[in-house]
C-alpha cells in the first residue's frame, strides 16, 4: 500500500475543523497509559467505560478567543483518534512481515504450516540455502495422512544411503509467503534430527526476499516494504508530536469555568 495512501485519512483529518454546535468527547486512559480520545461511546472497550470522562461543548458559552482555542483543541483530539488508529494499523502490518525463530545446533530453525487436504501442521523446519529440495520428516507428517510415492535414494551426513518418498502438499506457508503444489522429499530418518522436522530448501525460498536479525532473532520478510511501514510509524509520531502541544494547553472551557469563579464577589 502507497505510504500517501494510507496515511491520507490522517492528514485530512488533522486539516479540517469539526464543527461545534454540540461536540461531544469521550476521554479514557488504556493499559499503556495512554489517554484516548474518542467521539461515541460505542467506541470505548467495556474494561474501560468505569473511568472514562465526558465534556459537552457549546459554542454559545465562548468568548470568540476560546472558541477557536476550543476548535484547534478538538480538532486535535479528532486527530489524535486518528493517530491512533494509524498507529494500530501500520503495527498490525508490520507484524506479518516478522518471523520469529530458534537457534537449533547453530542453524535457523522457523515455523512452517504445511496443507494437505483439509489437514493442516506446522512444522519446525531448518532453513537451508544449500539444500535445492525441502525435506520433511516421515514422522512429524504423520498426522496429515498424506499420501506419498517412492522416491530416489539418498545420501545423507553420515554416508549412508537411504530410500526417500515424495509427498505434494497443496500449501506451504511461512511468514507472508506462500507457495501451492509443493513437492517435498520424505526421509524416514531421526538421527540428528531432535528438534527439527526437516530442511526448508532453496524450492520454496528461492521467492522470498528475506533479512535474518539474530540478535533479535527473527526474520524480516520484503525488508523494502517493511521498511516502508517504519517510515509510516515515525511519521505518525511526528504527527503525534505536533498535536502534543495543543492538547497540552488547559481546556478553555475549564478555563472559562475558573474565571468565572475568580470574579465571583466576596
Amino acid at each position: 500500500m502507497d505510504r500517501k495512501l494510507l496515511l491520507m485519512p490522517l492528514l485530512s483529518a488533522l486539516l479540517i475543523m469539526p464543527t461545534l454546535a454540540e461536540a461531544r468527547i469521550y476521554e479514557y486512559v488504556d493499559d499503556n497509559g495512554r489517554k484516548v480520545f474518542v467521539d461515541r461511546l460505542s467506541k470505548i472497550p467495556a474494561k474501560y467505560r468505569d473511568q472514562m470522562e465526558t465534556r459537552e461543548e457549546r459554542k454559545d458559552k465562548l468568548e470568540p478567543l476560546q472558541l477557536e482555542a476550543q476548535q484547534q483543541r478538538l480538532s486535535a483530539e479528532q486527530s489524535q483518534i486518528e493517530l491512533d488508529k494509524a498507529r494500530t494499523k501500520i503495527q498490525e502490518a508490520m507484524k506479518k512481515w516478522v518471523t520469529p525463530f530458534q537457534f537449533h545446533a547453530n542453524r535457523i530453525v522457523v515455523p512452517v504450516k504445511v496443507f494437505y487436504g483439509a489437514r493442516s501442521l506446522q512444522l519446525s523446519l531448518v532453513m537451508d540455502t544449500g539444500a535445492s529440495s525441502t525435506v520433511v520428516h516421515k514422522q512429524a507428517i504423520s498426522a496429515l495422512r498424506a499420501q506419498t510415492r517412492r522416491g530416489a535414494a539418498a545420501r545423507i551426513a553420515d554416508g549412508s544411503v537411504i530410500d526417500t518418498e515424495r509427498v505434494h502438499f497443496d500449501r506451504v506457508e511461512i511468514g507472508p509467503y506462500q507457495a501451492k503444489g509443493v513437492t517435498a522429499g520424505v526421509l524416514d530418518y531421526q538421527g540428528g534430527s531432535a528438534g527439527t522436522d526437516g530442511l526448508l530448501g532453496m524450492d520454496f525460498l528461492y521467492q522470498a526476499r528475506y533479512e535474518i536479525d539474530r540478535e533479535k532473532k527473527h526474520i524480516v520478510w520484503n525488508p523494502e516494504r517493511y521498511q516502508e511501514l517504519q517510515d509510516q510509524l515515525v511519521e505518525v509520531d511526528r504527527m503525534e508530536q505536533e498535536l502534543k502541544g495543543v492538547l497540552a494547553a488547559p481546556d478553555p472551557e475549564n478555563q472559562k469555568n475558573s474565571d468565572v469563579r475568580n470574579n465571583v464577589p466576596q
